[in-house]
């Protein structure tokens, strides 16, 4: 939660002060996975959550929420649709005590409010439990081009169709990236990503600016 109270503070919408924060507030080594999980998570499914958090928050916008209090929501929310091995009433119970313990008085209340709405419409199948399948909806900042792009656009940017050569590089914090590769591409194709070396810089350039028309046109 610090980690994204932390860009939310400092309006980075990139993802880039992140390094500051690792540098800065070092968790537990054995924590590292789950926190980046967590913090990489709700930051390449940013819109989704923040969407779906304005949904159950009866008419409050997401800018007047303090900043502690949709930060808490944000993770709550990324756990309750994206990560079955965390049971719902957990994720619940802990975001409502951090509120209390961060928060204002009103905090508890608040965060219970927008989070059992969700339970329950989970329960009633109004929302769509996301899984490690549901990957085209993701999106993260892409290096080359500079902002965010969704997995779709990853997996199919490259030549012929391929995926693109960074995706590794780029996924890994995310999911498993190289088992779903091997489950998804030939042996041929797996291969030739995991040789896959950076295309000419020119010609990189002038792909780029062709696949901008493309989009434009389409």
């Amino acid at each position: 939660m610090q980690a994204l109270f932390y860009l939310d503070m400092i309006g980075d919408e990139s993802g880039e002060g992140l390094d500051v924060f690792y540098g800065s507030f070092s968790p537990a080594k054995q924590a590292v996975p789950f926190f980046r999980k967590l913090v990489e998570g709700v930051r390449q499914s940013q819109r989704e959550i923040d969407a779906t958090i304005e949904r159950f928050s009866s008419n409050w916008k997401l800018h007047r929420m303090p900043h502690v209090d949709r930060n808490i929501l944000r993770i709550a929310v990324f756990e309750m649709l994206r990560c079955d091995d965390i049971p719902i009433k957990v994720s619940i119970n802990e975001a409502i005590d951090i509120g209390k313990k961060y928060g204002t008085h009103e905090s508890g209340p608040f965060i219970n409010g927008i989070l059992d709405s969700l339970r329950i419409a989970i329960e009633k199948g109004d929302m769509k439990m996301k899984t490690v399948d549901d990957k085209d909806s993701l999106d993260r900042r892409c290096p080359r081009l500079g902002g965010p792009v969704p997995f779709k656009y990853c997996r199919t940017t490259g030549e012929g169709g391929m995926p693109c050569f960074k995706i590794m590089d780029c996924w890994w914090e995310t999911f498993d990236i190289r088992t779903y590769l091997e489950n998804s591409l030939s042996e041929a194709d797996f291969k030739t990503i995991l040789e896959a070396k950076p295309p000419d810089k020119i010609a990189s350039i002038l792909d780029l600016i062709e696949q901008a028309k493309q989009r434009k046109q389409s």
